[in-house]
């Protein structure tokens, strides 16, 4: 009996200490945050014109969806006439920030500006842009420090990446500080509308797919059925608004009751690091679009939680023909219509049942790809682009 004392003593004492360590952490990351962060509201005047745009960005990341569409917006705009730079403002060599922007976007369109370049607009050094747009949260202050008109590219409800308290209040506090906020997709609106005191103009753009990327590829579907093998496609990333946890536990649970008849899962995880450990699957790792592309068309369903804003995933996974498990607690539905995908709970047995049904009767996989294709097809990059161009025109005109 003392040594199981002793046990739990010492289990206590090495979670007392760990909790200790992440509040360490946690404390840090707040006190770094809190050196550059400005609450006051600004006043925004509006251009005469809107010739030159610049995104603000912390640094140039490969593997970045948010950096990715980024990149694809303003190569839009570019098309349409107006001057895009992508800036940062943290170190970071021009040499590094061209090979991550080309790994995120091929063929990009716009200049890019160093932490250097953005400090001599700051200076009046460089041209000042007619549009200065943040793109995070942690953007926000360094936007403000602009003679600009500011305006803020809302890509997610950026308070939900953390647990609530200091990070949580900070990051939503930037909705509420002035700058003209446009969102990629509606469901940002309604997060912000109803949980923020917004004070500044508000506007959303569709949240596009360039779906000949990830061009459709008919599938035989009469053929799930017969299979024994089934290979699930599994989002992964390490926060919790993915579901790691809870995804990697309902793919185990799966993996045992498919075992009982005679099909093997072969879970295959990506989008997260190699180093990322994962329970019953392989972790191929972050992948390239040649890469995704050949994973979608070995997979036989895709697997992703969208519980804050989409991604690009569920769109480019619909686009190749993969049939798509998403979840009803989260934001798959404000993008698509009904019946677009498998919505499950976060019940093993819920999807279980589903995906049996669903090889038992392989045509409403066939009914569910048609309805997608059918919606991603009226969405574009290009489209999106003339939207937050004719943003542009709004503003000039309302002055």
């Amino acid at each position: 009996m003392e040594t199981e004392s002793f046990i739990r003593e010492g289990k206590r004492a090495l979670l007392s200490m760990s909790h200790g360590v992440s509040a360490v952490v946690e404390n840090k990351r707040v006190t770094d945050k809190l050196k550059h962060y400005d609450t006051k509201v600004i006043h925004n005047d509006r251009p005469a014109q809107i010739n030159t745009c610049l995104f603000l960005i912390t640094r140039m990341v490969r593997f970045s969806g948010g950096q990715t569409s980024i990149l694809r917006l303003g190569t839009e705009l570019t098309k349409l006439g107006i001057r895009v730079i992508y800036g940062v403002y943290k170190k970071q060599s021009p040499d590094e920030m061209k090979l991550c922007a080309a790994a995120n976007l091929p063929g990009f369109q716009g200049e890019l500006y160093t932490m250097e370049d953005c400090a001599r607009v700051l200076k009046g050094e460089l041209e000042q842009p007619d549009v200065v747009v943040a793109s995070s949260w942690d953007t926000v202050f360094y936007a403000k420090k602009f003679k600009s008109y500011k305006m803020y590219f809302v890509q997610d409800y950026e308070p939900y990446f953390y647990s609530f308290g200091e990070l949580y209040l900070m990051a939503k506090k930037t909705y509420e500080q002035g700058l003209h906020m446009v969102s990629l997709g509606k469901w940002n609106i309604d997060m912000i509308q109803k949980n923020c005191i917004a004070v500044s103009p508000l506007d959303a753009i569709d949240f596009p797919c360039d779906y000949r990327h990830y061009a459709y590829e008919e599938r035989d579907f009469a053929s799930y059925a017969s299979k024994k093998t089934l290979v699930l496609a599994v989002y992964m990333k390490f926060y919790g608004k993915r579901l790691p946890c809870i995804v990697q536990y309902m793919m185990t649970e799966l993996q045992d009751r498919f075992k009982k008849d005679g099909i093997t899962l072969d879970v295959r995880y990506f989008g997260e690091a190699k180093s990322f450990q994962t329970k019953g699957g392989s972790n191929l790792g972050m992948l390239n679009h040649k890469e995704l592309l050949g994973l979608y068309r070995e997979a036989d369903f895709g697997v992703v939680a969208s519980m804050s804003n989409i991604s690009l995933v569920p769109y480019e996974m619909l686009a190749s023909g993969l049939p798509l498990v998403e979840f009803e607690d989260g934001t798959f539905s404000y993008f698509f219509p009904d019946n677009s995908a498998i919505l499950t709970s976060i019940d093993p047995d819920d999807l279980y049942k589903q995906l049996r049904a669903d090889l038992k009767e392989p045509w409403r996989l066939k009914e569910r790809s048609d309805i997608a294709m059918a919606h991603i097809e009226t969405l574009g990059w290009e489209k999106t682009g003339k939207q937050f161009y004719d943003i542009f025109q709004k503003i000039i005109k309302e002055k």
